[in-house]
């Protein structure tokens, strides 16, 4: 127990005192920055920046296939996207020893000691069950199995795959399409439509450009961990001509939205052709300047951007369509 002076009464000439537990205060203040401590250490493990597109993609398919906005889109939608969380969490639960030895990784809850590795696994069971769950209450199988693909495809294929062959980002980013395929098999749409196929080629193609700029840009990290890279199989020239030619095919594969019916208005056409365009001359520094990390750091956010630029055209403008029925 702790005594603090108050001040004096000066009716009574007495010194005022207040007596308090300095330990429950300690012990408050120590809960309070706790739980603060797991807060973020949530969002850390469920890679909410990456996750979050998850769940956009979902929504686009689900549009997609629907052909508009209701309340049916949000039980399947938060479901892909809660999966994708635990999915994010057990890879940081699979990952936990390579982790260690990467800088730019070092600082996660797991390694860096927030939490331990049976909270990251409760964690992960919950949303799983909970994501799952929802999705299932649509009544809709086929979107529950292709959220648990994606799953499957980047914890039981690309991590694992990945600690033997820098080229486990292509079987590894099937996880970009499955999303929103998933979105889309919730609203009911056949997985054989072409613009379903459009889309995921798109998605899938995305992955692999986007993976490889990463790993180039932590290269000198992935090999402190042991990881393959490019740079054990290509000089630096040729790294950045094969991620440029991936970009360049990403750019041609949004034509098929065109040709499938995805995009069937001027508006969307120009759109598309002109954000292609921007990718293209944007980006072309990391060929002119391979060993400068500055254009692949520009050229790995300028790819992310492109994706969601084009995610939000066609939102926009089959929103636009439903708005003027």
């Amino acid at each position: 127990m702790k005594t603090q002076s108050l001040g004096t009464d000066q009716r009574g000439g007495s010194e005022l005192k207040v007596t308090y537990s300095s330990a429950a205060v300690y012990e408050e203040g120590r809960h309070h920055t706790r739980l603060w401590e797991l807060y973020n250490a949530a969002l850390e493990l469920i890679k909410i920046r990456i996750t979050f597109f998850v769940g956009m993609s979902a929504a686009f398919g689900y549009l997609l296939a629907s052909g508009n906005v209701s309340g049916g889109m949000v039980l399947p939608v938060l479901g892909i996207f809660l999966l994708s969380c635990a999915s994010a969490a057990a890879n940081q639960y699979q990952e936990v020893a390579t982790d260690v030895l990467m800088h730019r990784t070092s600082k996660r809850p797991l390694p860096a000691g927030v939490v331990t590795p049976a909270f990251v696994l409760t964690f992960i069971l919950i949303l799983s069950a909970i994501g799952s769950t929802l999705i299932l209450l649509t009544g809709n199988l086929t979107a529950l199995v292709l959220a648990w693909l994606a799953f499957i495809s980047y914890n039981g294929v690309y991590t694992p795959l990945k600690k033997v062959t820098p080229f486990a980002v292509i079987p590894g980013s099937f996880v970009g399409s499955f999303p929103v395929m998933a979105g889309w098999a919730a609203a009911g749409g056949q997985l054989l439509d072409a613009r379903l196929i459009a889309v995921a080629v798109f998605f899938f193609i995305w992955q692999i450009p986007h993976f490889w700029l990463l790993m180039d840009l932590y290269s000198v990290d992935y090999e402190r961990a042991k990881f393959p890279t490019l740079r054990l199989i290509y000089k630096e020239a040729a790294i950045s001509v094969l991620i440029y030619a991936w970009m360049i095919a990403l750019a041609i594969s949004s034509l098929l939205f065109i040709t499938s019916g995805v995009v069937d208005n001027l508006f969307g056409r120009i759109g598309l052709a002109a954000l292609g365009i921007w990718l293209a001359l944007s980006t072309f520094p990391i060929v002119q300047q391979s060993v400068d990390k500055r254009a692949t750091k520009a050229a790995f956010m300028k790819i992310n951007v492109y994706v969601l630029a084009v995610t939000l055209l066609v939102m926009i403008d089959k929103l636009m369509r439903i708005l003027v029925k």
